[in-house]
């Protein structure tokens, strides 16, 4: 007898990536309300307040750029390192516009393995919403004061930046080690949070 649709459905196995995104989807939905990117959205953030959060995302991707590295190596797709590094280059660039010299940042030792691709998945999905922010800085960066997107390459993205995600989530469903691929997430969410928490 065959099970009914949805009942079989159910029955299905959890994508990778669907199982990473149910082990951190608490923490990510309360770092979606932080306040950097609340007054962004609201349209209260000045041109100081925004500067702030450029030279934040930089410490937080500059931390994670070993582990970035390891990740990358460890799904096979050294091309996402390299994009990781191209995020980096736009932020110092943005920071540039505004006179800001790069913030000092401590690299975090990272390790092989599976647990460095949990972490890539969390630094490289953090910019998905860059697009969204792009459009909401309109208001603070109008195209006309600051042409070609000056002060928001970050958040523009690259042309390659939906390959190098369908990438990332076609390598993650080869990957065994669910278990330690949901630990690194949970880890690159959590120093996020941490260096919210610590923000001057």
């Amino acid at each position: 007898m065959s099970l009914p649709f949805d009942a079989d459905v159910m029955a299905r196995p959890l994508s990778m990536r669907a199982r990473l995104r149910a082990a951190t989807d608490e923490i990510h939905q309360a770092l979606h309300r932080a306040a950097p990117f609340a007054a962004i959205a609201d349209g209260t953030a000045t041109r100081e307040s925004y500067t702030g959060t450029l030279a934040f995302l930089y410490r937080y991707h500059s931390a994670m750029a070993g582990w970035c590295a390891a990740g990358a190596e460890a799904l096979g797709a050294r091309e996402l390192s390299h994009a990781h590094q191209a995020r980096l280059a736009a932020l110092r660039q943005d920071l540039a516009v505004f006179g800001r010299a790069v913030p000092e940042v401590h690299e975090e030792p990272a390790r092989a393995g599976a647990f460095a691709a949990g972490v890539l998945y969390t630094v490289q999905g953090s910019t998905l919403g860059g697009k969204v922010i792009h459009r909401q800085l309109d208001a603070l960066l109008p195209d006309d004061v600051w042409p070609e997107d000056g002060g928001r390459a970050f958040f523009k993205g690259g042309r390659d930046h939906g390959y190098h995600w369908q990438l990332l989530c076609a390598k993650l469903e080869q990957q065994s080690d669910a278990a330690a691929l949901e630990e690194g997430a949970r880890h690159g969410f959590a120093r996020f949070a941490a260096l919210m928490e610590s923000r001057p």
